[in-house]
């Protein structure tokens, strides 16, 4: 409701849907809206379902724009591309800017981390676990540090432009497939980092528009995919391949993703792991 707020304040609006599926949600931006002056009040609609449930073409005004807070890649909380999707495509055609316009998941080889002082922060006042896992499995790290990293440089495991996305049929089955040269001289591989990075505009000049989460400090989790029992991590060497296969079904509203990671020609040592989203650990 404070986006939707600022949007009529600021005349970049003239009216504004605000759609809220958590129900505790809605009936607060409910409230919040029965306070407006009547002349605010009367641009903003509010709905409490999830956005795709609505018949936007029907709706006078009719949207031409889409502001989502649903990210849909695997690092954010709620892991949902098809809401997404299905949002964009009802209002048939006629959404000319999407924000976020650009949406993606990077992958970067690790070595077990370790909690910095400000993750461990972050962890505590989100109520998550601020102890490192020790089996095969996945969890939300907030700000985690660097000293992990086993590469220079992450890669996308999925990227989204949105508004070109929706023109698709969703995917019930997407393979990636990459490597990674271990640029660390030598360390323990144990799992990779998934990160969220998002471009809220296409004009990204100076990097105004970009959130890299491998980068920056922000309030989205880092997800650690660990994929061996933590006193089994692999000894690797500068120069080292790490092959990385990743899977996906992105038809349902909880996507399903499969992760499998091998070091140089050992297949037969290679690791696996799959999940449902929305990963929230």
């Amino acid at each position: 409701m404070s986006l939707t707020r600022l949007l009529i304040k600021y005349e970049t609006a003239e009216h504004v849907y605000a759609v809220e599926a958590s129900r505790e949600a809605y009936c607060f931006a409910k409230n919040l809206r029965g306070r407006l002056p009547d002349e605010e009040k009367r641009k903003i609609f509010l709905y409490g379902c999830y956005s795709k449930n609505i018949d936007w073409h029907a709706q006078n005004p009719r949207p031409n724009a889409i502001i989502h807070e649903i990210i849909g890649c695997i690092p954010l909380d709620e892991g949902c591309i098809k809401v997404m999707h299905d949002t964009i495509k009802n209002p048939n055609g006629e959404v000319y800017s999407c924000i976020p316009y650009k949406i993606g998941t990077l992958c970067m080889p690790v070595s077990r981390p370790k909690r910095s002082r400000i993750s461990s922060f972050c962890s505590f006042i989100l109520s998550s676990s601020m102890k490192i896992i020790k089996d095969v499995g996945i969890q939300g790290m907030f700000n985690p540090h660097k000293d992990a990293f086993l590469c220079e440089t992450p890669q996308f495991i999925e990227e989204f432009i949105l508004q070109d996305y929706v023109r698709k049929p969703l995917e019930s089955h997407r393979v990636f497939k990459t490597k990674f040269i271990v640029e660390k001289r030598t360390g323990k591989w144990a799992g990779v980092f998934l990160a969220p990075h998002v471009l809220t505009s296409k004009d990204n000049r100076n990097g105004i528009a970009e959130i890299d989460g491998l980068k920056r400090m922000t309030n989205w989790p880092v997800r650690y995919v660990q994929m061996y029992y933590y006193q089994k991590a692999i000894d690797v060497k500068q120069g080292d391949e790490i092959h990385v296969v990743f899977e996906s079904d992105l038809t349902k509203e909880c996507p399903t993703y499969r992760l499998e990671a091998w070091v140089n020609n050992n297949y037969l040592l290679r690791s696996s792991f799959a999940w449902i989203g929305p990963a929230i650990y």
